[in-house]
């Protein structure tokens, strides 16, 4: 029995794990199952374990994920849904200082080596009814932090102990076999993971409960279609001899049997014998249909679909692909999400509070919405741009998150050129120096301009103000005008249409 001082030091232990406990021989392990299991024993062990001792189940589980190609295959592709995005820790609130410097300080987690194994081990959970790690830490050389994470060990399922109606964990020796003790799975010391939707009891099962009898029987159908290759699948011999002939039929008999001997029959001309062959075609097609209705259901609870396991004839246009991708999406968001949520409450929780941090906890997300959710999304925004609408600004948080891009309002382009609204100075290289030189040809042509304007087109204002009627001063000017030569006409023409379209488009007022 344990003192109180000792009672003490191991709670103030507990609530810092400096020291891995979990150490584990594999030799000590359950011996194989699968090899030798029939449907009563699947029935005894479903049976074990509702009886709170998941010890053979699991096993089987072990058996099964090791030797069975597909499913290993569907189980790999689900974790590389989420392990293949990219991670991204996130500040809580973005615009708390010390949000943002606690998400800084567990940024590099990711890099850590023991991280990728141990996200693996917790997504096995997405099957498995529960999965656990071990986090140990140690003392931080970082500036500003205590302590840092030393390692990330994952908890052998051998060592889950269900006996008294709750999860336990069993301890070990120093050579790693499990004994008859357990202790509770402390949250200062492990990450417990339920990557499922069932509220059933974890010694039941889990979803790879409903898997095991579909394994079973794509594995006995492959036993079943070898033993009838080996009955059936050779072809035999038939003889044929005239109805009550005993002597024909005694001749055929003993030329058969010695025919496995010497490898050949010896019989007369007159005898009939024939080689027949059983269809041995129609019973792989059977085969093949019936495992791949096995396989199909593996990947059905393991995916949510079954078009990325095989090619499927779904017809033109259908949406059959579209419908179960968008199944298989949904999918990979929930176990990044439960995923990420079990690193923010039991690990980054625990990182601030043994270094006194003043943030909250950030956030893990792993990848973005499908790249047909951000094309769809693109879509929305253009379409809302072209109803005179837009995002506000508070909205642009949300849209950052689901993209999986830091985004921002573009700034509002200001008129920089009269008649050419929305036209920044940026977007030609050397607008401006263009701006300013065109400026100065058209104030030094002001003095000339005006010149030339006044000493032929003078006349022309006392004309009209001296007409009596609209129609008599447009005669008058048009009679003035008509004294003019064709070539000074054009010039005056040609120079105020050069100096009037250089003054207008690049200045803001006339000289």
């Amino acid at each position: 029995m344990p003192t109180i001082k000792e009672r003490i030091a191991q709670y103030f232990r507990e609530l810092l794990p400096v020291r891995t406990v979990t150490r584990f021989d594999p030799r000590s392990i359950t011996a194989a199952l699968a090899h030798t299991l029939t449907v009563d024993d699947v029935a005894a062990i479903f049976r074990e374990a509702e009886a709170c001792d998941p010890t053979r189940l699991f096993a089987l589980y072990r058996d099964i994920i090791l030797a069975h190609s597909h499913l290993q295959s569907q189980l790999s592709t689900r974790k590389l849904a989420v392990l293949g995005d990219v991670l991204n820790v996130k500040p809580f609130d973005k615009s708390n200082a010390a949000d943002v410097a606690v998400a800084e300080a567990l940024r590099g987690i990711k890099f850590h080596p023991d991280w990728q194994r141990a996200c693996s081990h917790l997504l096995d959970a997405v099957l498995w009814p529960v999965a656990v790690v071990e986090k140990v830490y140690r003392p931080s050389t970082t500036p500003g932090l205590n302590y840092e994470l030393a390692r990330l060990v994952p908890v052998p399922h051998e060592l889950l102990d269900f006996r008294d109606g709750s999860l336990k964990i069993k301890d070990t020796d120093e050579l790693g076999n499990p004994a008859s003790t357990t202790h509770d799975p402390s949250p200062f010391r492990y990450i417990v993971h339920r990557g499922h939707l069932l509220t059933t009891p974890d010694y039941w099962g889990g979803p790879m409960r409903s898997l095991v009898l579909w394994w079973l029987l794509g594995t006995m159908t492959r036993e079943w279609w070898a033993r009838f290759l080996d009955r059936y699948g050779a072809p035999f011999v038939v003889g044929k001899y005239p109805s009550g002939d005993d002597d024909s039929r005694g001749v055929l008999q003993t030329a058969f049997a010695w025919a496995c001997k010497i490898g050949g029959l010896v019989v007369t001309s007159e005898t009939d014998v024939e080689i027949k062959q059983a269809a041995a075609s129609d019973a792989g097609d059977a085969f093949e249909k019936f495992h791949g209705i096995c396989n199909r259901e593996i990947s059905k609870l393991i995916l949510g679909q079954t078009i990325t396991a095989d090619a499927q004839a779904t017809g033109l246009g259908s949406g059959v692909a579209n419908a179960q991708e968008g199944v298989r999406q949904d999918i990979r968001q929930f176990d990044a999400m439960t995923l990420g949520a079990a690193f923010t409450t039991q690990l980054a929780a625990q990182f601030v509070a043994i270094n006194r941090l003043a943030g909250k906890p950030p956030l893990f997300v792993w990848g973005t919405i499908s790249p047909a959710e951000l094309q769809a999304m693109g879509e929305f925004l253009t379409a809302l741009k072209t109803a005179a609408l837009r995002v506000s600004d508070a909205s642009l948080e949300v849209l950052s998150e689901r993209g999986g891009l830091t985004l921002e309002r573009d700034p509002a382009p200001a008129d920089s050129f009269p008649g050419l609204p929305g036209l920044q100075p940026h977007a030609a290289p050397g607008i401006l120096a263009i701006d300013q030189a065109h400026d100065i040809i058209a104030r030094n042509a002001a003095a000339t301009l005006s010149h030339t304007l006044g000493r032929h087109f003078a006349p022309i204002r006392q004309i009209i103000l001296a007409a009596e009627s609209p129609a008599a001063a447009i005669a008058g000017v048009e009679s003035y005008c008509a004294k003019f030569e064709p070539g000074e006409a054009a010039r005056i023409i040609e120079e105020s249409l050069l100096a009037y379209a250089a003054n207008g488009s690049v200045v803001h007022a006339r000289p």
